[in-house]
């Protein structure tokens, strides 16, 4: 059990820190997850599963396994409770790839049983040393060691570079093309990832000028979409205020009429076309009295109308849902900070937290 830390560095910094040589581990697996990965695009229909972080990781890995076949291969996205509960009919023809991290998520294992009974190809992507319940799939790709703070941070981006190999590769097979081009640029993300670590003094600025605020609003599109609803979960277990990621689009369509000076907003910028969008929603948010942020891609830094830029390396778009992502966790660990609240724990220090827990169990 690892000890209860009380000021900086917290678990939670230590995790982050770790992250691209965690992500380059992950990528030395490369002709492992190419063996899973070949024989998921022999499936009919591929079926993305988790619950919390791990559905998030499963949106993106939806996202860019549309991008890289350019929309010929379409996957399917559920959350493993919703799965159980309101139940598809899995096949032979079906691969299920279940995301959870522990391996001892209750909905999540009941998910890999349920596929294979059904006859389905089923693979678990874990932390190392897992439960037992995943022991069943077919295939077993494991990321990094669990963790200890209850914001998970190295075990998403971990995820992420499982899937991002496999989603590749599965769209080479399906669309009969080779990218090398795309393996390329994912080498890439370890270096991407330290670079965007250098955003730790500027995110530590913007979380003192933001930290009483009762709300944060994050939006993005593509990967982007799943990028922010991630901060946004980040932020709600380590800091204890509302936060909500949206879709760009989305954010306009009822969220922009409780939103005003009480929160602050941030977009992501990954310099495809949604972005100029993007620009429009951050000029109404001045008109609010927004205190706004941006991160983008050195090409998308132009005409963004905010108080804050964190410019990460320039990368190609779907490679932001690692980029992006960086300066996010740093803002959420200083935002804990300034509230002083201990990004490690998600409250369970605190006597009625831990009570109400003995109600459920993941």
């Amino acid at each position: 059990m690892a000890e209860i830390r009380t000021e900086h560095p917290y678990h939670a910094y230590e995790a982050i820190l770790a992250q691209p040589d965690r992500v380059e581990q992950v990528l030395a697996q490369r002709e492992a997850i190419g063996r899973v990965a070949q024989a998921v695009a022999h499936k009919e229909r591929i079926i993305f599963v988790g619950i919390g972080t791990s559905l998030h990781a499963a949106r993106v890995a939806e996202s860019w396994l549309r991008y890289f076949s350019q929309g010929h291969v379409l996957a399917q996205v559920e959350q493993s409770f919703e799965l159980i509960h309101h139940p598809i009919a899995f096949s032979a023809n079906d691969a299920v790839v279940v995301i959870t991290h522990t391996g001892t998520t209750t909905a999540s294992v009941g998910v890999l049983r349920m596929a294979r009974a059904a006859g389905a190809l089923t693979v678990a992507i874990t932390g190392k040393v897992s439960g037992e319940g995943v022991r069943g799939a077919d295939f077993h790709l494991e990321t990094c060691e669990q963790e200890i703070p209850f914001a998970y941070t190295k075990s998403y981006t971990t995820a992420l570079a499982v899937l991002a190999l496999m989603t590749i590769r599965i769209a080479e097979q399906k669309n009969k093309v080779a990218m090398p081009a795309r393996g390329g640029e994912l080498a890439r993300v370890p270096e991407l990832m330290r670079e965007a670590l250098g955003l730790a003094p500027q995110t530590r600025g913007w979380a003192a000028l933001i930290a009483q605020l009762p709300r944060i609003e994050i939006f993005g599109s593509g990967a982007a979409w799943a990028t922010a609803s991630e901060a946004a979960l980040k932020i709600k277990e380590a800091c204890y205020i509302a936060a909500e990621g949206f879709e760009t689009e989305e954010i306009l369509h009822g969220p922009f009429s409780e939103t005003d000076s009480r929160g602050s907003l941030i977009g992501l910028f990954t310099g495809d076309a949604a972005d100029d969008r993007g620009r429009q929603i951050l000029r109404a948010a001045g008109d609010l009295k927004m205190l706004r942020a941006a991160i983008a891609v050195p090409a998308a830094n132009r005409e963004l109308a905010c108080e804050e830029v964190f410019v990460v390396p320039e990368c190609a778009p779907w490679l932001a849902a690692f980029t992006h992502l960086v300066p996010l966790q740093l803002l959420m660990y200083y935002l804990a900070i300034e509230r002083r609240a201990n990004p490690d724990t998600g409250r369970m220090e605190q006597a009625e937290h831990a009570a109400a827990s003995k109600h459920y169990k993941y």
